[in-house]
């Protein structure tokens, strides 16, 4: 199965621009926006971080 390229909160790999698999390597809170965290993922086929912001669990 090909990861999506906009993650859920619970997708720990997203296809990356380049048709890698980027995996996550950080979750962070957003200290103005409550109900989001951001999740980082990391391509190790070109090397780029790729940020999203993810609804919580429970919101939305």
């Amino acid at each position: 199965m090909t990861p999506p390229s906009i993650p859920t909160r619970t997708d720990a790999a997203v296809t990356c621009g380049c048709g890698g698999i980027a995996r996550i390597t950080a979750v962070a809170p957003i200290p103005d926006r409550d109900e989001r965290m951001r999740h980082t993922y990391h391509c190790p086929d070109c090397g780029k971080d790729l940020v999203f912001e993810v609804m919580k669990k429970g919101v939305g």
